[in-house]
């Protein structure tokens, strides 16, 4: 492991570092949001429809001046927290040379929605990290016990824009890969089945066309789910059903897994009403009626959007556009 030098350079010389700038892509929780941070296991796959990079405000980008400059306050927002509230900061990332970015006039390049489930902070995260890290890996394909112990620094990392958080998001997208976490907390990369179905299965997403607010759900639902620290009846439950559509997912037990999928769906619908717009209602229960698809709340909810599952992606395709509702296509299987 190598501790990369604080850059001294000018300005210029920083500017031609940026042009092979690592991109990252968003991210789409598939099973996982709130129960992971109760100890469930968690499913994640790289989206590469939306992505992120750093650069400079000086450099020729297409984001608005004021949005960049807003990016930028907020970084060093977050190298202020860094410094202060996580004391290990400079044992990981290179702070000095953070800072001296930000005075450059550092900021995240950024197509990721915010408040939409996608993984915008995750992205940042990773960015960062990517960028300052001072243990820099030398293979391509991290070991089990790197991936751990990724995984608790962007938790660490990842708290400031949360209050509190797993840590997954930012891995999956650092990582570029499908995550499983499993119940015993430990990532590892896997693939996902594409033999869904004698039918072209697939995962969608719909726009509610709200943007939510991780960090006003949360303790909400911890509250709910774990109160006083210990899973209540409906905790369990929660942690059950992601679980199972998870297992059967990953083993392609697929009957299992859309009747699995069809009760977490109904579950979030019944029990977590104050992170699904009213205006979803009546499509989440013609989903649940009819069989055609199931939805999900995609991240902590509240608006962004809604992740879908199809046993026949076209029929409820069309199912939903007589709604006026359009499908965004993810992962089409079968």
């Amino acid at each position: 492991m190598t501790r990369e030098v604080p850059v001294r350079e000018a300005s210029a010389k920083t500017k031609v570092s940026m042009q092979t700038q690592e991109h990252f892509y968003s991210k789409l929780l598939l099973f996982g949001e709130y129960s992971i941070l109760f100890g469930s296991s968690a499913l994640s796959i790289p989206y590469s429809q939306f992505q992120a990079e750093l650069s400079f405000i000086r450099d020729d980008k297409y984001t608005a001046l004021d949005k960049a400059e807003q990016s930028n306050s907020m970084m060093k927002d977050f190298l202020a927290w860094l410094g202060n509230d996580w004391p290990e900061a400079g044992d990981h990332l290179d702070l000095a040379r953070f800072r001296y970015d930000l005075s450059e006039g550092l900021y995240l390049e950024s197509t990721i929605p915010q408040g939409y489930g996608l993984g915008s902070s995750g992205a940042l995260c990773a960015a960062v990290y990517h960028r300052y890290t001072l243990h820099k890996q030398g293979i391509s394909i991290p070991s089990p016990a790197m991936i751990s112990a990724l995984r608790i620094i962007f938790a660490k990392m990842e708290s400031f824009f949360h209050g509190q958080s797993s840590g997954i998001d930012p891995l999956a997208i650092y990582l570029k890969s499908p995550l499983h976490v499993k119940p015993d907390g430990n990532p590892e990369i896997v693939g996902i089945p594409r033999n869904w179905n004698d039918k072209p299965s697939g995962i969608f997403l719909i726009d509610t066309g709200y943007s939510g607010k991780t960090s006003s759900f949360v303790p909400d639902y911890l509250k709910l789910f774990v109160p006083d620290g210990k899973r209540s009846v409906t905790g369990e439950q929660l942690l059950n059903l992601n679980n199972h559509a998870i297992e059967s997912l990953l083993r392609a037990e697929m009957p299992a897994f859309w009747e699995t999928l069809s009760e977490l769906s109904a579950f979030q619908f019944r029990h977590m009403q104050s992170v699904i717009p009213r205006s979803m209602d009546d499509c989440w229960q013609q989903g649940l009626d009819s069989g055609d698809y199931c939805l999900k709340i995609c991240g902590s909810g509240g608006g962004g959007f809604l992740t879908g599952f199809a046993p026949d992606y076209n029929k409820a395709r069309i199912r939903l556009k007589s709604s006026g509702i359009r499908t965004i296509p993810v992962f089409l299987a079968g």
